[in-house]
C-alpha cells in the first residue's frame, strides 16, 4: 500500500504544479481508472503543459472502430490498446511507423518489427475477489477458473465484454489455450465463456475494478494491476491466480497515420517509455516493458505466477475480430458454440 500512497501524493503534487491551462493532446483509450492513466497524464502535464485526453473511446475495440471511421480525417494522434488490436490496426493501414528512442529495449514479442506498435506494459488476467462480500455470504475464495462455474457463485462474477475491452478480448482469446484447447479449435474456450454467462455472470461494457471495490461485482476477471490498485487504496479486495494458469494481456500504443499533432504525439509516446513513466506504471501494479524501471521491492509485490500461457499476438490479431463475432453469436445471443466457430473456421477438423 505504501508505494501506491506515495505515488498518489506525487501525482497530487504534480497536479498542483501543472500549468493551469494545459493544452490537450487527443489520444484514444486512456482510461483514467486503468493502469493509472490519470496519474500518468498528470505527470506528463506537469512536465510539458500538454495533457493527453482521458476516457475518450474507452475500450480497445471502440478506439479501433473510431480510428477506422476517422481515417480520412484523423482526430486521434495515438492510441493505447491491447497489442492484438494494435496489430489489427496496422493491418488496416491505420498506423504510422515510429522510431522510438527505447524501441530496442522492448522485448521482441511485444513489438512490431516494422515499428507500427509496441508494448508499454503487461498484466496477467486474474480473478479479483471482494473478501468482505464473500465472507458475508459464507463463500470460500475461488481458486480456479472452474470454480467460477460452481452454482454457489451464481451471478456474482463480472468480466468486461470482449467486444468492447482489449483486456477482455485477450481473456476471450487466451482461455482456450489456458484450458487446453488447440489453436484451430476454440470450442474449449468458448464452452467456458458460455458456461460463465450461463451461471448468471455478466460481460460489461465498463471498467469492472470499481464494481469489485464497491461489492457490486464481488468477483471479477480483470488485469491484476486493476485489482491491486483497489487493494492499495484500501478496498477489501485481493487477487487470485487460478490454478489452471493465466495469460498476460500485452498493452501498448501506436501512432495514428496522419496524426494532426504528430510532433507532440511522438514526444508523448517516447515519454511513456521513459524511466519516469515506466516507474509510475510499475507502482500502479502493472508490469512495465522496460525491466530496469521496476524496483526489486516493487517487483516482490506482484503475484507469483506458476503457469503463464503466452499470447500469440499475430494469431490473435488475425482471428480476434472473427472470434468477437462468434462470441456475440454463441455467448451474448445464446447461439450454438460449434456452429459459430465453424463459420469462422475455428471449430477444428
Amino acid at each position: 500500500m505504501k508505494h501506491f500512497l506515495k505515488l498518489s501524493c506525487a501525482a497530487l503534487t504534480l497536479a498542483l504544479a501543472a500549468p493551469a491551462f494545459a493544452e490537450d493532446l487527443t489520444v484514444y483509450d486512456l482510461p483514467s481508472k486503468y493502469m493509472n492513466w490519470a496519474g500518468l497524464v498528470e505527470a506528463y502535464a506537469a512536465k510539458t503543459g500538454i495533457r493527453p485526453t482521458l476516457d475518450l473511446k474507452n475500450g480497445s475495440s471502440t478506439a479501433l472502430a473510431a480510428i477506422k471511421l476517422e481515417a480520412a480525417n484523423p482526430i486521434a494522434n495515438a492510441a493505447f490498446w491491447s497489442l492484438d488490436i494494435a496489430s489489427e490496426a496496422k493491418a488496416a493501414g491505420l498506423l504510422a511507423p515510429l522510431e522510438l528512442t527505447r524501441f530496442d529495449e522492448i522485448p521482441a514479442d511485444l513489438k512490431d518489427p516494422d515499428h507500427h506498435w509496441w508494448g508499454v506494459a503487461t498484466a496477467n488476467i486474474a480473478i479479483g475477489v471482494n473478501t468482505d462480500v464473500l465472507e458475508r455470504r459464507g463463500l470460500p475464495l475461488p481458486t480456479s477458473w472452474a470454480d467460477l462455474l460452481d452454482p454457489k457463485y451464481k451471478g456474482l462474477a463480472c468480466s468486461m465484454d470482449p467486444t468492447w475491452s482489449g483486456t477482455a478480448s485477450v481473456f476471450m482469446y487466451s482461455m482456450n489455450a489456458v484450458l487446453g484447447g488447440a489453436p484451430d479449435d476454440f470450442t474449449t474456450g468458448f464452452d467456458y465463456l458460455k458456461a460463465f454467462q450461463d451461471n448468471g455472470h455478466s460481460y460489461r461494457t465498463e471498467i469492472v475494478a470499481p464494481r469489485l471495490a464497491q461489492g457490486e461485482c464481488p468477483i471479477t476477471i480483470d488485469a491484476e494491476g486493476n485489482i491491486l490498485i483497489e487493494k492499495a487504496n484500501g478496498a477489501p479486495v485481493d487477487v487470485v491466480i487460478p490454478s489452471e494458469g493465466v495469460a498476460a494481456v500485452p498493452l501498448g500504443m501506436g501512432l495514428v497515420k496522419g496524426a494532426p499533432e504528430q510532433d507532440k504525439a511522438v514526444d508523448f509516446l517516447n515519454w511513456v517509455l521513459s524511466d519516469e513513466a515506466q516507474a509510475i506504471i510499475a507502482e500502479s501494479y502493472f508490469r512495465p516493458v522496460i525491466a530496469s524501471a521496476i524496483s526489486a521491492d516493487m517487483a516482490a509485490q506482484f503475484p507469483v505466477i506458476t503457469r503463464q500461457v503466452p499470447v500469440d499476438i499475430p494469431h490473435a490479431a488475425a482471428n480476434v475480430s472473427n472470434l468477437k463475432r462468434a462470441f456475440t453469436e454463441a455467448v451474448l445471443q445464446d447461439g450454438d458454440v460449434k456452429a459459430a466457430l465453424a463459420a469462422i473456421g475455428l471449430a477444428g477438423s
